[in-house]
């Protein structure tokens, strides 16, 4: 999908020579907005040697044939994909290829880019990205095509028909993942990344091709405007960053995060370039110095072949760090970083021992990620020592095969994995992503929206922590993770029966954080269950799904128990019956569009429905005098129950501005996480001994807290002249730090009839200032002219409500 234009910044020259004759060289000078090609002899196809083979973004003019773009613009990427060879004009795949940017190019005839380029060119670039990462020709054929059913007239059955189905499901899931929104409400973002999931998991190849669209989109970012650049770079850094590192892709990752960057906060960008840029020289000299060093001692131990080079510390990496750890460029020692390339595993090994021998290691930053592979597959050894002039200096030792899938992550895959054939076989069908597959399996469980959003988190961002099985088995789970979580991970059913764990040994609590190295043994005995204890300290996406479905199982039958006596109970004390019992219940399920009794049982005590409710809207003529005794000491709902308890005399409250369909007045708080106003969408909970506490609906506090707590409230009317009271609340804004803009937001506050109750101002390095203020409000449309009035001021870059 092409959300942006071409980027003009960047100018990268390129030597590609041929076998021809000086006169029939094609000379190509690569830059973001133009390409040149002398025209002489184009239609031939000639075998282009590559000085660098890695592959750069170019714009291609659409007036030159197909095959020489190809052989042009993919270069000798394709070749390097065992199931296509560029230079075999006549093979089925080629001809599949070229007619793929045939119709792609057709099709999208007349579009224009935001830069006013052809849209043809996008499409090029995707696929030049696609083969830059060695996957096969169908990849790359539905790169070229990953547009055409969005943006066309096109349909799927003419792609199926023209390329196949293997090609039309790739496309179609392209198509699917291209209109979600990542930033939108939480229930609809949930949504939509549970719909992602799903695709890559069914064929993994629509999020590498997705990947590669949302890469090319960010390079060429500066022709949107700055709102549409800000949006897409958080959503990259939010959702795409994470996943090409959650599958490996290290290159694609990397790019992501530095881009993102650059148009998320620019003035760190330019300052981080500025001073990497003032020491470039130096430290290319010194990573040369050491290079021959490290090569002389190498070879002295007969590692004639190791292959030396220096690792550029990448933009994002190096922001990362200065905030994580609150320190400044001039205080970060290791941004000389080099690796060592060499045959096999022992080598690796035996070149460590060398290093070692050489300079001083660093005592804790020896890490060993052969043994105990990263789940995003990476595998490598890696070092700190104390190098020249006490430089310190990371070493990265690994083998060619390491090297390739660091680089190129599950796209590897296909040239490292003979097993795995192009038809059906991009679904989550390796171990080394597992994690993919448990995600999509598990995820059916989480409903909840901001449960589902929690697991993704915990599956994408957090670090993992490696342990064995009593068998020596690795098993990753994320850091912090307990015993109860590597028990889910094996099993459910062992999980729930989880008892006690021996770790290296020794019987540990259930609550010890596993290290790296632990080998972990559960015990377990037969009817034992989950405790809800469980959740405050398991880590696990699998572990939480799993002890909280079980959980609401259970609350869910006793839900369902108690709103069957209350409603068959209601029933009988209606001193007119005009339905059968069995009608009622039939023509509930219709009104509310309900499977079965067991939902509408569950809805009663849960406290979602009253049998007033029920009544009123199902049975003909009903009157509240019909003989309804909605609540009474006996009831079995739950709910009504503990509202019995807490029910005051309206004179009790000095600032009662909160109704119950149970009636009456409730002993209630307006709870100071989320700072609810009059025209918030509100719900209730109830507490133990503080009444209820009434929050925002999509307050993060009360999402998956026990559902039988939770209570319709709303808010009662004021009057024409009259309000409800002032309510607390909190804003945050980001501005430029400069002169009088506090007082000018404090006079725009307080011109518009609020109270400041507090304010608080922090600066940053970069240049910003951010503001907190507490204030007192009426009701949200006050809040929400506050914040537009606050976004006219000069020097204002965000605003928004805090409500966490």
């Amino acid at each position: 999908m092409d959300i942006a234009g071409a980027d003009s910044s960047k100018t990268e020259t390129k030597k590609i020579n041929t076998d021809k004759t000086d006169a029939d060289k094609t000379d190509i000078n690569k830059t973001d907005s133009d390409i040149i090609i002398n025209k002489t002899d184009i239609n031939k196809i000639d075998t282009y040697k590559i000085d660098n083979d890695k592959t750069e973004a170019i714009k291609i003019s659409n007036e030159f044939n197909a095959t020489n773009i190809l052989r042009d613009n993919f270069k000798s990427s394709i070749n390097n994909i065992t199931d296509i060879d560029l230079n075999d004009i006549q093979s089925d795949k080629f001809k599949l290829l070229k007619k793929a940017y045939d119709f792609s190019q057709t099709v999208h005839k007349g579009q224009l880019r935001e830069s006013g380029e052809p849209y043809f060119t996008h499409l090029i670039e995707v696929a030049s990205i696609v083969a830059s990462l060695r996957m096969d020709c169908a990849s790359i054929v539905a790169a070229l095509l990953h547009d055409t059913v969005e943006d066309t007239l096109v349909t799927l059955d003419q792609i199926k028909e023209e390329f196949g189905d293997e090609i039309a499901f790739i496309v179609d899931g392209l198509t699917k993942i291209s209109k979600l929104s990542f930033k939108s409400s939480e229930e609809v973002q949930a949504e939509n990344i549970r719909k992602m999931i799903v695709a890559m998991a069914k064929d993994i190849r629509v999020i590498i091709i997705k990947l590669a669209d949302r890469l090319h989109n960010l390079r060429t970012l500066n022709f949107l405007s700055e709102e549409r650049r800000i949006k897409i770079a958080q959503e990259t850094l939010d959702i795409f960053a994470p996943l090409a590192n959650r599958l490996g892709i290290f290159s694609i990752k990397s790019e992501l995060e530095d881009l993102s960057l650059k148009y998320l906060n620019p003035a760190v960008y330019k300052d981080l370039s500025l001073k990497i840029s003032s020491k470039k020289l130096s430290r290319e000299q010194y990573i040369a110095m050491v290079a021959d060093i490290l090569k002389a001692n190498l070879s002295k131990h007969n590692f004639l072949e190791a292959e030396i080079y220096g690792r550029p510390k990448h933009f994002f990496s190096i922001y990362k760090k200065m905030t994580e750890q609150h320190i400044s460029f001039e205080e970060i020692y290791d941004l000389i970083a080099l690796r060592v390339i060499v045959s096999t595993i022992n080598e690796c090994y035996e070149v460590l021992g060398a290093v070692h021998s050489l300079w001083k290691p660093v005592a804790g930053r020896i890490k060993d990620y052969i043994a105990m592979p990263k789940a995003n597959m990476y595998r490598s050894l890696h070092t700190t020592v104390i190098g020249p002039e006490g430089m310190r200096i990371e070493i990265q030792i690994r083998t060619k095969e390491m090297h390739f899938i660091d680089e190129f992550g599950i796209a590897a895959h296909w040239k490292y994995k003979e097993n795995i054939t192009p038809a059906g076989s991009g679904g989550a069908d390796l171990q080394e992503f597992n994690w993919l597959r448990q995600l999509v399996e598990f995820q059916k469980d989480l409903k909840d929206p901001h449960e589902f959003l929690n697991s993704v988190k915990i599956d994408l961002f957090q670090e993992d922590v490696y342990v064995f099985t009593p068998k020596g088995d690795v098993i990753a789970l994320p850091k912090d993770s307990t015993p109860i979580d590597f028990a889910y991970y094996i099993h459910t059913e062992i999980g729930d029966k989880t008892t006690g764990a021996i770790v290296n040994g020794n019987i540990i609590p259930l609550r010890y954080k596993l290290q790296n190295g632990d080998i972990v043994k559960i015990l377990t005995k037969e009817g034992h269950h989950p405790s809800k204890d469980w959740l405050n300290y398991v880590q696990s996406s699998k572990a939480i799904s799993k002890i909280r479905n079980w959980i609401r199982q259970q609350e869910r039958q006793e839900s369902i128990d108690a709103g069957k006596e209350s409603l068959e109970k209601e029933f009988r004390k209606l001193g007119n019956k005009k339905i059968e019992y069995n009608e009622l219940t039939a023509l509930a399920l219709n009104y509310y569009s309900l499977k079965d009794e067991a939902e509408l049982y569950a809805g009663i005590g849960f406290g979602k429905y009253s049998p007033k409710n029920i009544f009123s809207s199902v049975i003909p003529g009903f009157k509240n005098s019909d003989g309804l005794s909605l609540i009474t000491q006996k009831t079995g709902n739950v709910i009504q129950r503990i509202l019995q308890k807490i029910k005051i005399q309206s004179s009790a409250s000095s600032k009662n501005v909160i109704t119950s369909p149970f009636g009456g007045d409730l002993l209630y708080k307006i709870a100071g996480c989320c700072h609810p106003v009059p025209g918030d969408s509100i719900v209730g909970y109830i507490s133990r001994g503080r009444g209820v506490i009434v929050h925002k609906s999509d307050c993060k506090n009360i999402i998956g807290e026990d559902e039988t707590r939770l209570i319709t409230v709303s808010w009662k009317t004021a009057g024409a002249t009259s309000v409800l009271g002032y309510f607390e609340t909190k804003i945050n804004i980001v501005t430029e730090d400069k002169k009088g803009i506090l007082a000018e937001i404090a006079a725009v506050i307080s011109d518009r009839g609020a109270n400041i109750s507090k304010a608080q101002v922090r600066t940053l390095k970069d240049g910003r200032a951010i503001h907190i203020f507490d204030i007192e409000v009426k009701d949200i449309t006050q809040i929400d002219n506050i914040l537009n009035s606050i976004r006219t001021i000069k020097g204002v870059i965000k605003v928004n409500r805090v409500t966490y």
